[in-house]
């Protein structure tokens, strides 16, 4: 199985997270920023002496120090400006709720920080404090988990959904006979199907606004909200900046067929198992609790193991829709 997100202790991803943090820290530091080619050729050497794969290509292991980059972008440790230059982001405090501490986030490396190493457990991306000392607090600003994971807000999903879909507006249209659309269409799916057996190549002379998905040249999934009449296409839109993960969870409400969580024990223990991927924010939320699996031999499953604030991540996919299964099953 591949292993992500720190389920088991992975001291050469932290010290390769900790390497970018470092590098960028040093070389922003003069002048405020720092150019992408710049961090990925000082860091390229260090990189390559902690990677795995001792005979990997220059090329590869630069796109390795890309992903890395990403990853703490997403994290909130560094940012990424116009042009390809990146700063470190501001350090600060997550506080977790239940008790679990909290997260030590921003750009400033771990060895610069006026707390011992000791007291900083990292798991993957994040580094945790169970207790951090008045001196940190009283010095670093605090961010809300909510704000952190960039979970919206709203008083329900449903209103979330349609809010969305009443704001934008589509134009007339006439497909040609090159537009290929799949239409996501939870009515019509088996009861608790995964979300990728949602989609069909037919609205069944259906009326209303759907959701929509195109391939486009170079294999560029493209999303659209499409009106039809009768089955017939007569208006569409994209979708830009919106969750459209979020918006099939929605979808999957209104036609009363959610997706399920179930409780599974597995030969190296329990987890929850989903078959539909989540939206981003409930990603980034549920990594600081636990960490995520994917069998390589069942590559539409996603595995959850939750190390703390289990509920608070049950939760979270209730207000997704899901039904959580609490009901132990058995897998291999």
């Amino acid at each position: 199985m591949d292993n992500f997100l720190g389920l088991e202790p992975d001291q050469s991803a932290d010290r390769q997270f900790e390497l970018l943090r470092s590098t960028v820290w040093s070389l922003a530091t003069p002048t405020g920023r720092v150019h992408i080619n710049r961090i990925l050729s000082v860091a390229l050497p260090a990189w390559r002496v902690q990677s795995e794969d001792k005979h990997a290509s220059d090329e590869g292991l630069r796109a390795e120090l890309r992903s890395g980059l990403s990853a703490l972008q997403d994290a909130g440790d560094l940012i990424e400006l116009r042009g390809g230059y990146w700063v470190p982001a501001t350090v600060r405090l997550v506080e977790l709720p239940q008790g679990a501490g909290h997260l030590l986030i921003g750009g400033m490396p771990s060895d610069l920080l006026p707390i011992g190493q000791d007291r900083i457990r990292v798991q993957g991306l994040y580094r945790h404090l169970s207790a951090p000392p008045a001196s940190l607090t009283r010095l670093l600003p605090c961010e809300s988990l909510a704000s952190w994971s960039r979970l919206p807000t709203y008083a329900s999903l449903l209103d979330w959904g349609r809010g969305v879909i009443d704001s934008i507006e589509r134009q007339p249209y006439s497909p040609s006979a090159q537009d290929s659309f799949e239409f996501y269409l939870p009515g019509r799916a088996r009861k608790a199907t995964p979300q990728f057996k949602r989609w069909f190549t037919d609205t069944e002379a259906a009326t209303g606004t759907l959701l929509a998905r195109r391939t486009r040249a170079y294999g560029a999934r493209e999303y659209r909200l499409i009106d039809v009449d009768s089955g017939r296409l007569v208006g569409s839109s994209t979708l830009p900046g919106i969750d459209v993960r979020r918006l099939m969870y929605c979808l999957d409400l209104e036609a009363q067929n959610p997706v399920s969580a179930q409780h599974t024990l597995g030969e190296d223990g329990p987890f929850w198992l989903l078959t539909s991927e989540l939206p981003r924010p409930e990603q980034r939320l549920f990594s600081v609790f636990g960490g995520l699996t994917v069998p390589e031999d069942r590559p539409f499953e996603r595995r959850w193991v939750f190390e703390r604030s289990e509920e608070v991540a049950l939760e979270a996919m209730r207000s997704l829709g899901i039904v959580v299964d609490t009901g132990s099953q058995r897998t291999r």
